[in-house]
């Protein structure tokens, strides 16, 4: 993997003050921070109602310009992951696992149930997954983001299960502005540069516009190193798959030499080249263990090149007809790395020419009671190299349409949009199954392959797997695999949407929404053939997915004024919303909303809100074939802890249980797991029904008017998703505890009618799980919001003292979080399933004007979290956690007139390091959640013509 570094010249010189004015989750208010209640009519993200003085039912996360600005973050889900909201998904610092996508996660329901719109428009998926790529949103473009958060399928149909993030670019500008980034970490590495140019022009007399935007973005990646050296040795005790190789016992076919009973687990590795010795299955990988560390060849941060483009017009036809259109595209590259292919399970002849001419190991292969049976052997490729893989990602969406004014306040809008992603997905140092065979048949010389492999392959070069450094370059350059998959996402939507005022009341004018959707999605999956045909080692075997879904929807919402401007009842307001969808794969689906919102004074509010949304499935949930995938399980026949070497007490009826599995006694033979994965494959399902949630929200809204600019929200929130999708038993944990629990592999709950046996083992005892999908869960999650923002103009203004104060502290109270039975509130992990659930997660903001300087501060809190392994349902326990975090950014602006501007700032001022804990989602922490950086620095500047 090539390392990008850069050296660009900078258009700006440094400017480090104090903070980033971070990221204000509060609701969405129409009054501006001075408090003015004098603002036009709009439309804010949750209902297509055009209102004015519009406060939503719906909590309403709301993120500005000036926010993204004063973060200096290029990547959007950066400043998405800031909100207590969010749970972050995948990002810059995935690598493992990762697909080269960034995705936003509301309430940790998982990015394909979050919505993702620009400009109040669908934005096309980039892949299988069926979630959005952040990537594709250039983050200097951004007027402001909305982020509702509860199911929102009502006013925009599936996918809305979660809530809804809206991006709003910026319309109708005029001139030329230049905006130009660079960042480095204090460590030297971790360089970004981003350049962007916006420019647009008015036409026809302004009766229209043409914007443009250009941008650049380039990162480089980088490796652990003794900056970060709690990154350099895997926590979790690394892999049993070695470079000097792992020669495993079978059961059936065991050895019986001397200091290693037929009873015995009795695994050899050669760090003397063909000589098989006691396998050291030392946890903490010192000099002297024969397992892998693969922490110090996988990447904290992934190195990328984005393109982005786009081009926003409108045309006013008439003075009540106006078309307009949209065109984006992007195209970006991003890499991971892997340690190199863990080969397992290879069968490799007694007649191997190796084998023969290694006297150690034929005589201690000639101990077995058949001796002529072939050799069970795992090995680390480390000479064929580090796995590459390369994501190469090209997205197009166009969106045009017409928008006319009819009588009275009525308007209508015909959009149709056409979105299209293809992801190239290029691997490098895989290694083939079927060379590798070739290679190790017997037959051969320590040169020349047999004769009967050469007929089939005539290049094929013979390898010698047993120690270190054994693998000659030809013979690397033969099981090599290089390969491709392509995926192609496409979607077509048209929408009509027409809102107005169907008649007076005596409250206010009752406005309504109503329109109607037609959206055709189709997905092709091509795996390269190899990886179809599961002729590799390095990566997970997927098979080809092709699909397609139309729905046929209609909508209608209302918003009803019941009583104003009476005593204790300022204004009473009820709204409504229905939406029907007829899905070709589950039917006519129905979601609705109910709710209102009360002001018993002017500066009060009171909302509530109950909404039941639908989410259908997906094309690759109803077709994924048998993909292969590796997660944090631990086999529970297991005597130690592959990852921390601690004993393990089996129970009576989990050591009976495991008996028969393995055809011995695992305590007495001594059962100790390779690794603290479990090898998994996944399934689709294509009796997948809908997904149904039902959110309630009631909260209360203060604005007193005896403190301008102050605005203060609370609310409660409660979702619960029935027939939730996703792996049975709530994930491949799950899984094996049923089935152990059940303690019968011909029981339910180690049978599955469609897949098979749930649960099995290959030669060498180790465990395999198939893992089906399906609508089998159940979802709950409940807590609180609370978010204040204060805008205060200094009264002694001016000078040194400066001009205006921002304020903004936004805290999310994380109540509960239950899968299937399961609470994960309050924690960390991927013991199950992958996320961190911190109980508190906070952001506290302050900016302050000082004439032509901005000095802004942004403080992030993450609460403690016990680990996920921790949790009693799982029967396991005794792993670390995580302390609590807080983050403290600093920025500052200085303006030297209306056209150059310059910045900077630093990111995680105090360089914290994050936490190190078991069962830990990627690289010893969660990436995502804490920052892998450290203390990082950025400058540049904007200028405007």
């Amino acid at each position: 993997m090539s390392r990008i570094k850069f050296r660009h010249g900078l258009l700006a010189t440094t400017v480090i003050s104090s903070a980033v004015f971070a990221l204000s989750a509060g609701s969405s208010y129409a009054q501006s921070q001075s408090g003015a209640s004098d603002v036009g009519e709009i439309v804010v993200t949750g209902s297509r109602i055009v209102r004015q003085d519009y406060v939503a039912n719906s909590p309403v996360a709301t993120v500005t310009a000036e926010q993204i600005q004063a973060r200096g973050d290029v990547n959007v889900e950066q400043i998405l992951n800031q909100l207590p909201q969010v749970v972050p998904g995948f990002s810059a610092n995935s690598n493992n696992p990762a697909n080269g996508s960034a995705t936003v996660d509301l309430r940790g329901l998982g990015p394909s149930r979050t919505l993702v719109l620009v400009n109040g428009r669908r934005f096309v998926p980039f892949d299988k997954s069926n979630a959005v790529d952040l990537n594709s949103i250039p983050a200097s473009l951004i007027d402001r983001v909305e982020v509702v958060t509860g199911g929102a399928s009502a006013t925009y149909g599936s996918d809305a299960l979660a809530g809804v993030v809206n991006f709003i670019f910026k319309q109708n500008f005029e001139g030329l502005a230049i905006n130009s980034q660079y960042g480095i970490s204090g460590y030297g590495d971790g360089e970004q540069f981003d350049l962007s140019a916006t420019f647009g022009a008015n036409v026809a007399d302004g009766r229209g516009n043409v914007t443009g935007f250009v941008g650049y973005a380039d990162r480089d990646g980088f490796l652990p190193n003794g900056d970060r050296s709690w990154a350099q040795v895997a926590n979790n005790g690394g892999s049993g798959t070695g470079i000097y190789g792992g020669l495993n016992n079978i059961v059936t076919n065991p050895y019986t030499a001397a200091g290693c009973p037929s009873a015995s687990a009795c695994r050899r590795s050669f760090r003397t080249p063909g000589v098989p010795g006691v396998f050291n299955n030392d946890p903490s990988l010192g000099p002297s263990s024969d397992r892998y560390d693969f922490a110090p060849v996988n990447l904290l941060q992934s190195p990328s090149k984005r393109y982005n483009s786009a081009l926003l017009a409108h045309y006013d036809i008439t003075d009540n007809l106006t078309a307009f259109a949209e065109l984006f595209y992007t195209k970006t590259q991003n890499n991971i790395q892997l340690a190199p292919t863990p080969a397992t399970g290879i069968a490799i002849p007694v007649g191997n020419y190796f084998v023969q001419n290694s006297p150690a190991l034929l005589a201690y292969a000639n101990t077995r009671p058949n001796p002529a049976g072939a050799l069970n052997f795992d090995r680390r490729m480390a000479e064929v190299g580090a796995r590459v893989e390369t994501h190469d990602t090209n997205v197009l969406q166009f969106n045009t349409g017409l928008r006319a004014d009819l009588a009275g306040d009525w308007k209508v809008e015909g959009v149709y949009g056409y979105g299209r992603s293809e992801v190239r997905t290029s691997i490098q140092n895989d290694v083939s199954r079927s060379r590798l065979a070739a290679a190790v048949a017997a037959g051969g010389t320590a040169t020349t392959c047999a004769p009967s492999v050469l007929q089939i392959f005539p290049g094929c070069v013979p390898i010698n797997l047993f120690g270190a450094g054994t693998i000659t370059p030809q013979a690397a350059n033969f099981v090599r695999l290089n390969f491709a998959d392509t995926s192609i996402f496409e979607r077509q939507n048209f929408t009509l949407n027409i809102t107005g005022t169907a008649f007076e009341l005596p409250a206010g004018p009752l406005a309504v929404a109503f329109g109607a959707e037609y959206r055709e999605d189709s997905l092709s999956f091509t795996p390269d053939a190899a990886k179809a045909s599961g002729d590799i080692f390095g990566f997970n075997a997927e098979r080809a997915v092709s699909g397609r879904t139309t729905s046929k929807e209609l909508y209608a919402e209302a918003a009803v004024p019941l009583v104003k401007d009476v005593p204790f009842v300022k204004s009473l307001e009820l709204e409504l919303g229905v939406r029907m969808s007829d899905y070709d794969t589950v039917g006519k689906l129905y979601a609705y909303k109910a709710g209102g919102s009360w002001e018993p004074v002017q500066s009060l509010r009171l909302r509530g809100l109950y909404q039941r949304a639908v989410r259908a499935p997906n094309v690759f949930e109803l077709f994924q074939a048998n993909d292969q995938g590796f997660p944090a399980v631990l086999d529970p026949c297991s005597t130690r802890n592959p990852s921390t070497g601690a004993a393990r007490t089996l129970s009576a009826s989990v050591r009976a249980f495991c008996t028969v599995q393995l055809g011995a006694d695992p305590v007495t033979s001594g059962f100790v797991a390779l690794n603290s994965q479990t090898e998994s494959f996944f399934y689709g399902n294509p009796n997948l029904k809908e997904e149904e949630s039902d959110t309630v929200t009631l909260g209360a809204v203060w604005q007193p008017s005896f403190v301008p600019g102050l605005s203060m929200s609370l609310d409660y929130y409660d979702i619960s998703v029935d027939g939730y999708i996703g792996t049975i038993a709530g994930g491949v944990s799950g899984i094996v505890a049923n089935c152990f629990a059940a303690a019968d592999l011909n029981s339910a709950a180690c049978k599955d009618p469609a897949v098979g046996a749930l649960i099995y083992r290959d030669a060498a005892g180790n465990l395999k799980a198939r893992a089906p999908l399906g609508n089998v869960s159940e979802l709950k999650t409940s807590g609180i919001d609370f978010s204040t923002r204060y805008g205060w103009n200094v009264p002694w203004g001016g000078g040194f003292w400066g001009e205006r104060l921002d304020v903004a502290v936004n805290l999310t109270y994380l109540d509960s979080y239950e899968l299937d039975g399961i609470e994960y509130s309050g924690t960390a992990g991927a013991y199950n399933i992958s996320a961190s659930l911190p109980k508190y997660k906070a952001n506290l903001s302050l900016g302050y004007n000082l004439g032509p300087v901005r000095v802004n501060y942004s403080g992030t809190y993450i609460d403690a979290m016990d680990n996920q392994g921790n949790i009693p349902d799982f029967e396991d326990g005794g792993y670390e956690g995580t302390k609590s975090f807080w983050y403290h950014d600093v920025s500052a602006r200085y303006s030297f007139n209306d056209n150059v501007e310059i910045f900077g700032g630093i990111r995680n001022l105090a360089d914290k390091k994050p936490p190190v804990f078991d069962n830990a989602n990627d690289g010893n922490t969660d990436p995502n959640t804490f920052d892998v950086v450290g203390r990082y620095f950025f400058v540049g500047a904007r200028l405007k013509y």
